[in-house]
């Protein structure tokens, strides 16, 4: 390793808080001697088994490294902090100087144990200095001291004895960007890095986990530079695939699947490469995995949404989709998000067999369901009777193709018959209760009136009731619309053939209309029960 082995102030023989004047006058001394044909050999020469060149060249390429400020400070923290007055200093450096390098060890490792201080500032230098020395002896790593280097080094340089380091190199009053050369020595830390990497832990080899676990003494700032070196290109990657699955869903929602699983295969290495150097807690692969995640989630919604009500089926795609999508999330609300979507997918497939059924009636359904939203949105009481009646008479046409369809006895067909009969007695139970409400506060003592006006009400809504009456319908319904015939006096229709007993119900999302029948004939029994006392009472008044 150049930057140690070779380093200018090994070559020059001198402490990196060397002086302008005293780097001159070492040159010198090299030079006379090199004139002469005579060696010359320094103590530091001894502190690495590999010896530095000291050659013309050497030396001169050694003297114009270390000419200008910045490189001076960066090439003096590839190297020890010697004339630091201190005690455990001068007791390392001898024994290195004698060869005794484990020894050189023991005092600095002892001493750095004790924790940062104002006294041993520069044996955490050292000490890192002479771990990453040794680290690259052999041409092999030595994993254990590279790595202790690494975190050794972070600390130093993460606190104030950094200033104070190049204070003694610079001088006082020098202008030197400080965090430029902390950039440039890390830099140079990672690429000893990613020359012995390994995807799984050896002895020579790093991993880029290990790597980050001991940068987290360096500052925020620059552990975060040194994550962006590892994983910031796989970060890049997704975020670029991410984008371009967006794009694509948006611009042609027929191809989102296509989207979705390109993204999903693009993405594989390097969500696999994070996974393994992020733990799951960690906020930055969080923030990945789930964006990632959702954006697979959104092409599979998008497909299915796409073709839902179509000839394609979209079930197996988006479910697949939804689980790859599984496989990545992190935070509890996207896979609360992705849970739905597997259950709606689910439901979706099993529900094949009773869309298969009824793709031949589907346009029917789809304009019984139209005109019950158009039902349902209808506001003038008045009318109601005339409204229901045109409903019914619109949907029995779309009924009787679908009763040919699937037969009589089907339990959808019996279903949506049960349907658009609650929601017509429904609307007609609606128009008698307003004006029940209105006969008791108008003619609350003339009972004469009120009679008048309920048999009026009750032969507007009786031609709605022949009508529904010839509708098949479920057991209950049937009941419903026999108690209201007999209490209203009206005469209780059939169709020609009628089941005899109650109806399955229908996958179909058919919610709305389907309680609106039901509480019909809740809503008759309460409007008749109040029909039938004031009749009574207001009787008994004449």
């Amino acid at each position: 390793m150049d930057l140690i082995y070779q380093n200018p102030f090994r070559v020059l023989g001198l402490p990196v808080t060397s002086s302008d004047k005293d780097i001159a006058k070492r040159i010198g001394d090299i030079s006379l001697y090199a004139d002469m044909g005579k060696p010359i050999e320094y103590d530091v020469d001894h502190y690495f088994p590999i010896k530095p060149i000291r050659s013309k060249e050497s030396v001169k390429e050694a003297k114009q490294s270390i000419d200008q400020p910045f490189n001076k400070l960066f090439y003096a923290l590839f190297w020890f902090w010697e004339g630091s007055k201190n005690t455990v200093d001068e007791m390392a450096f001898n024994e290195l100087k004698n060869g005794n390098v484990d020894k050189a060890l023991q005092f600095w490792e002892k001493e750095v144990e004790k924790g940062a201080n104002s006294r041993n500032k520069s044996n955490r230098k050292n000490l890192a200095m002479l771990l990453l020395g040794l680290s690259q002896e052999g041409g092999v790593l030595n994993k254990e001291y590279y790595l202790n280097s690494l975190s050794i080094s972070g600390e130093f340089l993460a606190s104030g004895d950094f200033g104070k380091f190049s204070n003694q190199v610079l001088g006082a009053n020098h202008n030197v960007e400080l965090t430029e050369t902390v950039n440039q020595y890390v830099d140079e830390m990672v690429s000893i890095a990613k020359q012995n990497l390994g995807k799984r832990k050896s002895k020579h080899k790093v991993t880029v986990k290990e790597i980050l676990d001991h940068s987290s003494s360096y500052s925020d700032d620059i552990s975060a530079i040194i994550e962006g070196k590892f994983i910031g290109e796989n970060i890049y990657n997704i975020e670029q695939h991410i984008e371009i699955a967006q794009n694509k869903r948006k611009k042609d929602t027929t191809k989102s699947n296509k989207a979705g699983f390109e993204l999903f295969e693009n993405t594989q290495e390097d969500i696999k490469k994070l996974k393994s150097v992020l733990s799951k807690s960690d906020l930055k692969y969080q923030l990945i995995a789930d964006k990632l995640a959702e954006e697979i989630l959104q092409c599979g919604i998008s497909y299915f949404n796409e073709y839902f009500e179509s000839e394609t089926d979209p079930g197996d795609e988006s479910l697949e989709l939804t689980y790859h999508a599984r496989e990545i999330a992190i935070g509890n609300e996207v896979i609360d998000r992705i849970s739905e979507g597997i259950d709606n997918c689910k439901e979706y497939i099993n529900n094949k067999p009773k869309r298969e059924k009824l793709k031949p009636v589907q346009n029917d359904f789809t304009f019984i369901y139209d005109k019950l939203r158009g039902l349902n949105s209808q506001t003038n009481i008045s009318e109601y009777p005339t409204i229901t009646r045109r409903f019914v008479e619109s949907c029995i046409p779309k009924l009787n193709s679908i009763k040919n369809e699937l037969g009589t006895d089907d339990e959808d067909y019996l279903e949506l018959s049960d349907i658009v009969a609650g929601n017509a007695m429904g609307l007609c139970y609606e128009m008698l209760n307003s004006i029940a409400k209105y006969a008791e506060q108008e003619y609350s003592y003339d009972s004469y009136k009120k009679r008048g006006l309920f048999a009026y009400s009750l032969n507007q809504v009786e031609p709605v009731f022949d009508l529904v009456g010839k509708l098949h319908m479920s057991s209950k319904r049937r009941t419903d619309y026999n108690d209201f015939c007999n209490t209203g006096g009206f005469t209780a229709r059939r169709p020609p053939y009628q089941r005899g007993s109650g109806s399955g119900r229908s996958t179909r999302d058919s919610t709305t209309t389907q309680d609106s029948g039901d509480e019909g004939g809740l809503a008759f029994m309460v409007v008749f029960g109040l029909l039938v006392l004031i009749i009574v009472f207001g009787s008994g008044g004449c």
